[in-house]
């Protein structure tokens, strides 16, 4: 497996790109929890949240 692209990557972050890993990582950790929740209406509550971090980590990727 070559490392150099993973190095390459972690060498370029910036801390502009802080916020977008932040929320990536914060909303796959809610995507496990959606498996997690019995309830319908957790699931539903943890998958717009989810969504809109998604959605702004995306929004500020591109207006970066």
């Amino acid at each position: 497996m070559n490392l150099d692209k993973f190095k390459d990557f972690f060498s370029h972050l910036s801390q502009h790109d802080l916020p977008t890993g932040a929320a990536l990582l914060v909303g796959i950790v809610l995507l496990f929890l959606i498996f997690r929740t019995g309830k319908s209406f957790g699931k539903v509550l943890l998958f717009l949240i989810a969504i809109g971090l998604f959605a702004g980590a995306y929004w500020w990727h591109i207006h970066k």
